[in-house]
Order: C-alpha cells, then structure tokens, then sequence
C-alpha cells in the first residue's frame, strides 16, 4: 500500500507530466503552423515565377532570349530547394516530423524517381539505371512521401555531382529480416567528383558542404544529405556512404518494412498514352498567374477548361451546371471567401450523381503529409504539389482517368 504522501507525490507528478505533455502539443501545433504558413506564401510566388519561365523557356526555344528564362527557372528552382530543406530541416530538428506509413509499390516508387530525376540526368547525357534484383516483395507498409524525399535528394547530388556523359545507378535488393520483415537495400552509386575521407566524417552535419575545382560551381544548400540522412534514422533505417575524390560516391540505404502483401499500393504509374481530350475541366484558383499556367497546361492536354478564382465561386459553377458537365476540378486549397478543403465538401455533400464521383485534384503549395491527409479527409481524390511539375500533372490526370475506364 502506499502512504498519502507517495500517493500526493504521485499524483504531482502525473499533473506535471501531463503539464507538459500538453505544452510539447501546443509546441508542435505552433510549429506545424508556422511551417504550412511560410511554405504557402513562398511557395505560391515561386511556382508562377518557375512556370512562367518554363513556358518562356519553350516559347522562346532557339533565340538568345531563352537564355535568359532558363537561368530565371534555375534559379527560382535553386531558392525553392533551399526554402524546402530548410523547412525540413526545422521540423525534423524541432521533432514534428510524423511518419504515416502506408502499403507502397516500389514499382511505383521508381516509376516517381524516374518522372522527376531522368530530366535531370538527360540535361547533362548521364547514363542512368534503376534496376530490381532479388526482390520478393513489392509492396511494404512505409511512408512513402518520406521514401521518396531521401532517394531523390540522393539522386539529384548524383546528377549535380555527376559530369558530363557520367553515370549514375541505382539498384534494389531484398533480403529477410526478423519479425516478418523485410529488408530492403538500396543503393545508388555514381562516378562523379566524390569526397575527401576528411569531408565524409562530417558530410551529415547541416550545411557542410565540400568544395573542391570539380564542385566550386555547382549549387546546393548542404542540407539534403542530413535531411535523408535523418529520415532514414526515423524510419530505423541506416545510410552508409563510400566515395573517393575523382572515383565517385555509393550511398547504401537499409530499412527493414513489414510486407503489405498483393493488396498494397494504388498508385501504379500509367505509362501509355492517354486520350484527355474533349474533357471538361474546372480549375479553381485565386492566384490569377497560377490559373493562366493550369489552364494552358490542361488545354495542351485536350481539355476543354473553365476558372474561377474562390471556392464559393467554384461551389456555384458546378452547381449550376448540368450533371457529369464536368470531368475534374483542379482545387487549389489556400483562398479567401471559401478554401478549397470547404469547397470540396460542400460540393460533395451536393444532391446530385455526380458530386460524389467528380474527380477534384488539391494543387497545393503544401504538400507536407498532414497537408495531403486533410485534402483526402475533404474528399480530393489526389493532391499535387506546387511548383506543378507538368511530367507529374500529366501522369497523375492520366492515372485517374485510367481508373476511371477501368471500372
């Protein structure tokens, strides 16, 4: 039994702790906040300046004036990523990094890799390789947002890293591990610059960045191998490095996942050409730059397109439209008068046949999990990050359409 003075101690206790508990919450809301809050008002700007320019890029194909556009895309690329690893940063540091693990192809996941880093490799003739070896599970409960962060921060150093005519590989094993799991190892090798053995001790520390003849030029914010290094570590992973200078880097990365079995993951990549043209399209975005871009790139698809610039707005056009007029609705989710998670769910709560079953796609300059979560919890059958990437737009309507046809 215990006395009334352990028992008052007790108690005392468990009243701070939860004091505490409750303070640690409001720290990690406060945070969580800030973060969306700032990558909002920095990213909406940057995707305009990204996409007009890669527009001015195409328009202005063969005259000196499309010099000057690509080194304005570059550039504003080059202030994103260091805008994203340092919001990353912060919130892995400050401890609000939450995993969502879910069932997840890896055929999926190279196919993501491959859209977004053989660009790149294709910019500068690498020759680059995404290979499978003894696997005996596809699909593995993970979260695949963070998956895919720590393999294409390491892919694109490898394409920074890598000269001319190089090459980059990247490889994918299997091997059993205890408690039902699965281990899986990947490894992405290159032949570019490499490090010192001095530089390797400390590659991992934030900002660190090794600068030798070979790499004087080439830009980067020194945080994308920490940021991977530590999304590895959360999902009790491990990262091992060898490089040599003027030999190349190999990364191994080690994460033991439990297998979802054939049921897993519905993101399959659509490869085959797609027929978008005569659907109808509404995009609702309050940012007049971004309209222009979305509209010009769905109309370069086939579709037929239609915008205004508030949720209410939005609300009221489909409503007032014939049913099944429109195919898809392109929802951004930050907007004054109604935000587009409202708009979603007035519009599906709609007593009409097609409001449940129109596809409404999040374009977002969120795109953290919890962003992508409440756009799912609105009803959004998907959600795009901001800058839009046309490669990823265009794969992402095509799988969705492709779905469609399939039922």
């Amino acid at each position: 039994m215990y006395s009334e003075e352990e028992y008052l101690a007790a108690l005392r206790q468990i009243t701070e702790l939860k004091g505490e508990l409750s303070k640690a919450q409001r720290r990690y809301a406060a945070v969580t906040e800030f973060m969306s809050h700032t990558s909002h008002e920095i990213r909406t700007p940057m995707n305009s300046i990204i996409s007009l320019a890669t527009i001015g890029e195409e328009e202005n194909y063969g005259r000196s004036s499309c010099l000057y556009f690509k080194q304005i895309r570059e550039s504003a690329e080059y202030q994103l990523e260091i805008l994203n690893d340092i919001l990353d940063m912060a919130r892995i540091e400050s401890g609000s990094v939450t995993l969502y693990p879910e069932p997840y192809s890896l055929e999926d996941l190279a196919d993501n890799l491959s859209t977004i880093i053989s660009p790149m490799m294709d910019q500068k003739n690498i020759d680059f390789s995404l290979e499978f070896h003894d696997m005996f599970a596809d699909t593995l409960v993970v979260d695949k947002l963070r998956l895919r962060q720590i393999f294409l921060n390491l892919l694109s150093n490898a394409a920074k890293f890598t000269p001319e005519k190089g090459k980059v590989e990247m490889t994918v094993s299997q091997l059993a591990a205890s408690g039902g799991k699965v281990r899986t190892v990947f490894v992405v090798k290159d032949n570019g610059v490499g490090m010192s053995a001095e530089f390797i001790d400390k590659m991992f520390t934030p900002f660190a960045q090794e600068r030798t003849a070979a790499s004087a030029e080439i830009q980067g914010t020194g945080l994308g191998l920490p940021i991977a290094k530590q999304l590895t570590e959360l999902m009790d992973g491990t990262m091992r490095v060898k490089s040599a200078l003027g030999v190349g880097t190999t990364f191994t990365v080690e994460i033991d996942c439990l297998p979802a079995g054939e049921a897993g993951s519905t993101e399959k990549s659509v490869t085959g050409n797609i027929d978008l043209s005569g659907k109808r399209a509404l995009i609702i975005d309050d940012h007049s730059i971004n309209r222009i871009l979305e509209v010009k790139l769905l109309r370069r698809a086939g579709f037929e397109t239609e915008a205004v610039n508030n949720g209410y707005e939005g609300l009221k056009k489909f409503s007032s439209s014939e049913p099944y007029y429109y195919d898809i609705i392109l929802m951004d989710v930050k907007m004054p008068v109604m935000d587009g998670l409202e708009a979603t769910e007035k519009i599906r709560a709609l007593e009409r046949p097609d409001a449940k079953t129109v596809k409404i796609v999040a374009m977002s300059a969120n795109a953290y999990p919890e962003d992508i979560e409440r756009s799912a919890k609105a009803g959004m059958d998907t959600h795009i990050a901001k800058p839009v990437i046309p490669a990823v737009l265009y794969s992402s309507l095509s799988k969705l359409f492709a779905d469609e046809d399939k039922h």
